[in-house]
């Protein structure tokens, strides 16, 4: 079993970071990863994932984008949205 330590927990902050905006499959695997993991969810985590992905939704409603193509597909805003609504229903 892996210890749930203050690193891992940053890691999946920084996978989060690494997936907002991307036209991949990580979108969707590091939201579902997170959502079916609470137990790595702590109130710090909440707060800076919730910063970050309200950060992203400001910008795609802005429409800046990354290398000069769209931020993301509609399927990618959408799994986005998911993880904020359960996050914000995890408080």
């Amino acid at each position: 079993m892996i210890e749930v330590s203050r690193d891992l927990k940053d890691i999946l902050i920084c996978a989060l970071r690494y997936a907002l905006g991307r036209r991949t499959y990580i979108t969707s695997l590091v939201a579902n990863y997170i959502m079916e993991h609470k137990e790595l969810i702590d109130d710090r985590v909440k707060q800076v994932m919730l910063r970050d992905l309200e950060n992203y939704f400001r910008c795609r409603k802005g429409t800046i984008t990354r290398f000069g193509k769209p931020t993301d597909d509609e399927c990618d805003y959408n799994k986005w949205l998911e993880l904020k609504n359960w996050l914000e229903e995890n408080r």
